[in-house]
């Protein structure tokens, strides 16, 4: 690279803000980035010397929802950048962490939507080499196959790979040396994923027995979703599925055509695998003009994805769990205007955790810890304004004993009308640390998240709501959800629906989330929020928002 190039490179690089760093390696560094205001985006900074620059050229290329988008590529002296749309969730090592091992219907489904991922990238020759469950991270419409560090473009008529890399316990025979890898090596990857999310064990040291014993275990896995594990993980790559494809409709009870081995054996049957939701995008800020900001206009003319959330409503009732629990209450908001209902105590005065000249404040706020160490919490945002606030944050922050921070996470929602207050149920912080103390504060409001609507597009009812065992001790809570109204402009296809657990003096202890398509308007749907252990509560409401 000349002069000229590296300050050009380095005009881009300093454009963006490091929100943090979500992991660093001897493969580079993965940082969450903002760019004058718009994002969250994830940017990998490579070693030049790592770079595989055609897989992300040809990952540009690819428009599968369930691959990351990328944003920008550029050239730095010693590393090659990429930046990529955030995709807001949790990963299946946290979702199997806090909620334990997954029902056969949901593993199917979420493996399903991976192969979809994975045969997109075989299609362009691409094989992912790290398929784990740290690399899929379950969104609103379904999982995405995140991190392609180490991918790599097949190589025809070579041996082995040169490079032995890959997650333990995930990783293809063939990552270990004995040959060349290929589109059945992520086959072996997502067939070890499906094991590990049925049994909730690691295939891995120090865990490969109690997974393989759980494996083989009828009361853990059903006999015909324990064949097409077995299958997609055989040793030799000829015996296994011979493509993603092929491991996808076995998992949807599909014909699979052109297997080798036990092509009559019994397939599973998954739930009806949802399409990823259409992506809203956020227009990005016009650069002013200087040298270095002309140059990033360029990248400017692009849109970054956001979640979408709507209006909320609720039922009530009692029944019980075990997790150590510790709630705090600012203040129950009062039921909005918009003709739901909750059953939350009455409300008091809200003390605003704002500064005085945003219009957002948080006026509810608790939660709980599970012995994992992770957060469940509920929270209330109201926008006191008079206008709509598009993109709505707050920040999640616990703390330890002594002050010291644990963790600092933001939430960004879809909007809030004029007046309104909509409730949130979620997961933050990390395994092992449970936090003293969480503190809730809502976000600063830019200029460009101000509409001029004063109301939010879609509302929602939700009605029999109650709470069911999930089979395994825990509890879920189920009910049905009808479409008020609907004006179209909202362009998300899911409902989110958040489970706010409360006290005897109504604080609080516990929230959750969990999705469904959206109904046309008038229309009703059912719905299932998975909360598995839950803490000792008085009473439960639901909320139902746009998504």
């Amino acid at each position: 690279m000349d002069d000229q190039q590296v300050m050009h490179a380095m005009g881009i690089d300093d454009a963006y803000r490091v929100e943090r760093v979500l992991a660093s390696g001897a493969g580079g560094t993965t940082e969450l980035v903002t760019l004058d205001g718009s994002g969250p985006f994830v940017r990998k900074r490579i070693p030049s010397k790592l770079a595989r620059r055609g897989v992300w050229a040809l990952l540009g290329e690819c428009d599968c929802p369930r691959l990351p988008r990328v944003v920008a590529t550029y050239e730095m002296p010693d590393e090659f950048v990429v930046v990529c749309d955030y995709v807001p969730g949790e990963n299946l090592e946290e979702l199997v962490a806090t909620r334990g091992r997954l029902g056969e219907g949901r593993a199917c489904e979420l493996v399903a939507q991976l192969c979809d991922a994975a045969a997109a990238l075989h299609a362009r020759g691409i094989i992912h080499r790290d398929i784990s469950p740290r690399n899929v991270v379950v969104a609103a419409d379904g999982a995405h196959l995140i991190d392609l560090g180490i991918a790599r473009l097949t190589t025809a008529g070579a041996t082995h790979d040169t490079t032995q890399l890959g997650t333990p316990g995930f990783a293809s025979p063939e990552q270990h040396g004995f040959a060349q890898t290929d589109a059945r090596s992520d086959v072996y990857s997502i067939g070890r994923v499906l094991g590990y999310l049925l049994t909730g064990a690691l295939p891995d040291v120090p865990e490969a027995a109690e997974y393989e014993r759980l494996l083989t275990d009828d009361e853990v896995v059903a006999p015909e979703v324990r064949v097409i594990v077995q299958r997609a993980t055989a040793m030799e790559p000829s015996a296994r599925y011979q493509s993603a494809a092929e491991l996808a409709a076995a998992l949807r009870g599909e014909p699979v055509s052109k297997g080798r081995v036990a092509s009559d054996a019994p397939r599973a049957t998954a739930s009806p695998t949802v399409d990823a939701a259409p992506r809203r995008r956020w227009p990005m800020m016009a650069l002013a003009a200087t040298a270095v900001v002309s140059l990033l206009a360029a990248i400017a003319l692009l849109l970054v994805d956001a979640g979408l959330l709507g209006a909320p409503a609720a039922t009530d009732d009692a029944a019980g769990g075990q997790v150590t629990s510790q709630g705090e209450k600012d203040g129950a908001p009062e039921s909005d205007d918009r003709g739901s209902w909750s059953g939350a105590p009455a409300s008091t005065s809200p003390e605003s955790v704002a500064e005085a000249s945003v219009s957002l404040e948080v006026v509810e706020s608790g939660w709980s810890a599970d012995d994992q160490g992770f957060v469940h919490y509920g929270i209330a945002l109201r926008n006191t304004g008079d206008a709509v606030v598009e993109y709505p944050a707050y920040t999640v922050t616990g703390r330890d004993e002594s002050g010291a921070v644990l963790f600092s996470q933001e939430q960004v929602l879809s909007s809030i009308g004029a007046g309104e207050t909509i409730w949130w149920g979620d997961l933050a912080g990390n395994p092992g640390q449970p936090p003293a103390t969480v503190e809730f504060s809502a976000n600063g409001v830019e200029d460009y998240q101000v509409g001029s609507e004063a109301e939010r597009s879609a509302t929602f009812a939700v009605s029999g709501a109650r709470p069911v065992s999930d089979g395994l001790g825990g509890t879920n809570f189920v009910g049905e959800v009808t479409c008020e109204r609907d004006d179209g402009s909202d362009i998300g296809s899911d409902v989110a629906l958040s489970v706010l657990l409360r006290d005897e003096d109504g604080n609080i202890v516990f929230g959750a989330v969990g999705f469904a398509s959206r109904p046309d308007p008038g229309s009703t749907t059912t719905f299932e929020v998975s909360c598995h252990t839950v803490p000792d509560y008085a009473s439960y409401e639901v909320h139902a928002l746009a998504w």
